[in-house]
């Protein structure tokens, strides 16, 4: 079985991670992906910033997000451990649950690809399961590119580019806007734009897009 893993906050999922988690599925010939929201990032220790949205609502709009692709799941390992997310910690939970016959596949961004000497067991990361980058197009240049891919790669593998069209949204855009009143249409699935106004996320004001169901 071959086992797709993407980590993030997913404060809220917008179109781009499930595009990109979509091709990732594809490219790479996955039987399932699964999402893994994280509790608290290792690189956010020192935000001490309140949190706009809990756990569980994180859980209800990711799960939303999904709902419609049978290849695609949500783990909750890192936030039920409710204690910072390393990804070789989430790497050994699923190695526990699906068994050594299983193959795993690590989807990063092509930022967390340049910094990825920086997290934690790195070297044993990248032995364990076939790391892939999604390759957005003119943001990174050739050069780097070569140089990422010489420093993750081992002797047996090299880093996999998923291919993936550019798209500029992002989570803090989605927040920003619905906090201004700004519409958010078509930059989250529908099920996710309507539990954000229906549970007035993000300093939702009320004249901000106000039609849902």
């Amino acid at each position: 079985m071959k086992i797709g893993i993407i980590g993030g906050s997913y404060n809220p999922p917008h179109i781009a991670h499930l595009i990109i988690a979509d091709r990732f599925t594809e490219q790479m010939g996955l039987d399932f992906t699964f999402f893994v929201p994280t509790y608290r990032s290792p690189f956010k220790l020192a935000d001490d910033s309140p949190e706009s949205t809990t756990s569980v609502q994180r859980l209800d709009m990711l799960h939303l997000a999904i709902e419609s692709n049978e290849k695609f799941e949500v783990d909750t390992f890192e936030i039920d451990r409710q204690s910072v997310s390393y990804t070789i910690d989430t790497l050994n939970y699923f190695r526990e649950k699906f068994g050594a016959e299983a193959e795993f596949f690590l989807l990063v961004g092509g930022d967390q690809a340049a910094a990825f000497t920086k997290w934690k067991d790195w070297e044993e990361i990248i032995t364990r399961v076939q790391l892939c980058i999604a390759r957005r197009p003119y943001t990174i240049s050739p050069d780097v590119e070569r140089a990422i891919a010489f420093h993750l790669s081992t002797d047996e593998r090299s880093p996999v580019w998923i291919e993936a069209p550019i798209l500029a949204v992002s989570s803090t855009e989605v927040r920003s806007r619905v906090s201004k009143g700004q519409s958010i249409h078509y930059l989250v699935p529908e099920p996710v734009r309507q539990y954000i106004y229906h549970n007035n996320l993000y300093d939702n004001p009320d004249a901000g897009d106000p039609h849902y169901d």
